[in-house]
């Protein structure tokens, strides 16, 4: 998946208000998993990230072949 921090963490919110419903035909095991992923994948990010806006990569600074 190629989706910027902030979409990771507007699908986690959404997934975790999903899973705080009662009558949710979502909870369960799976959406338990997927919300572990997505909050690991969100730290792994913060921690391992350059610092460029939304881990984009500068094209523009890599030398061209001759």
């Amino acid at each position: 998946m190629l989706f910027s921090n902030s979409q990771k963490q507007l699908i986690l919110e959404i997934l975790m208000k999903e899973r705080r419903r009662i009558f949710s035909k979502h909870r369960g095991e799976l959406l338990n998993k997927t919300i572990a992923d997505l909050q690991q994948m969100a730290r792994n990010e913060s921690v391992n990230a350059p610092k460029t806006s939304d881990n984009s990569i500068d094209w523009s600074s890599r030398s061209k072949r001759k």
